[in-house]
């Protein structure tokens, strides 16, 4: 049976929550994200405004903007960006090829997908080295920096790590 809208709009394009819970969400590269959560909407204007992703078993859950989602299909959330967060536990490499650790967390512009810095472990060192963002050269399987490892250990020594 047919619904009637009384909105004036053909609302048969519209999907619901119940199409959008549950989705799994795949960022730019193709890499699993998590599953969609909540459905976010705006109180006053009554606007879709992003989505809640359960990132599983023991790991902190994201929120992400509609600005940053490209499309709903019927299988799943795709995103328009690399999710930054998935960078922890990456192995950093400095400009030369020598391993300087593994990203330990991420420190982003206010509420934005950008990096501030990141924070690197060596090995089994408790003290961290940080990276500001004009020293990564590029983000795939690894994070590669534009320095070499001295300039880093320089650039620390001035914070006073």
């Amino acid at each position: 049976m047919s619904k009637k809208s009384i909105s004036g709009k053909n609302l048969s394009r519209g999907i619901t929550s119940d199409d959008i819970l549950g989705k799994e969400v795949i960022d730019l590269d193709g890499r699993f994200i998590g599953v969609v959560e909540k459905v976010l909407i705006d109180p006053i204007d009554l606007d879709f405004i992003g989505i809640e992703v359960d990132k599983g078993f023991l790991k902190k859950g994201l929120s992400i903007g509609k600005s940053y989602i490209d499309r709903i299909s019927e299988v799943a959330v795709f995103l328009k960006i690399k999710v930054v967060y998935e960078i922890k536990g990456m192995t950093v490499f400095d400009k030369m090829g020598g391993i300087i650790g593994t990203v330990s967390d991420i420190e982003l512009w206010g509420e934005k997908n950008k990096i501030k810095n990141i924070y690197i472990r060596q090995g089994m060192i408790k003290k961290e080295l940080v990276a500001p963002s004009d020293f990564i050269d590029s983000i795939a399987y690894n994070v590669i920096l534009t320095v070499k490892k001295k300039r880093l250990l320089e650039y620390n020594a001035k914070l006073g790590n």
